[in-house]
């Protein structure tokens, strides 16, 4: 058995993450599937596919009052780009906020930790 590849499922109110990860990141937006369970927003690049699911009744939005590594389960995105600071920029500029750094974390590598618009904790890297 192989695995082919791994989506990554993200529930939202509504498409200010679409937005958001297409900016921040340069994914290929891939035309919205309607259902009458909501609208299936997808973003794509080599090596990477997120799905937004909008659902047609409004989701409650989730519990963020711990850091992301107090509580177990599925907790961050990683994105490993060649210009963190353009990312970052855009990033901030889509509507997202920064929780640490950008600093350096050896090697040469640099790291910076962000809240997507719906709360969602991003790390975003870059370096040898």
């Amino acid at each position: 058995m192989a695995v082919r590849q791994v989506e990554i499922g993200l529930v939202s109110a509504d498409d200010v993450i679409v937005d958001f990860y297409a900016l921040a990141f340069g994914l290929e937006r891939i035309p919205a599937s309607e259902s009458r369970s909501g609208t299936l927003h997808r973003l794509q690049a080599d090596g990477i596919s997120i799905k937004v699911m909008v659902p047609a009744r409004t989701p409650a939005p989730a519990d963020r009052a711990a850091a992301f590594l107090d509580v177990t389960g599925l907790r961050y995105l990683t994105f490993h780009v060649d210009d963190l600071d353009g990312a970052l920029d855009r990033a901030v500029t889509a509507g997202g906020a920064v929780l640490h750094g950008p600093l350096e974390i050896g090697g040469g590598r640099r790291v910076v930790v962000l809240r997507d618009p719906d709360g969602n904790t991003v790390e975003v890297t870059a370096g040898p």
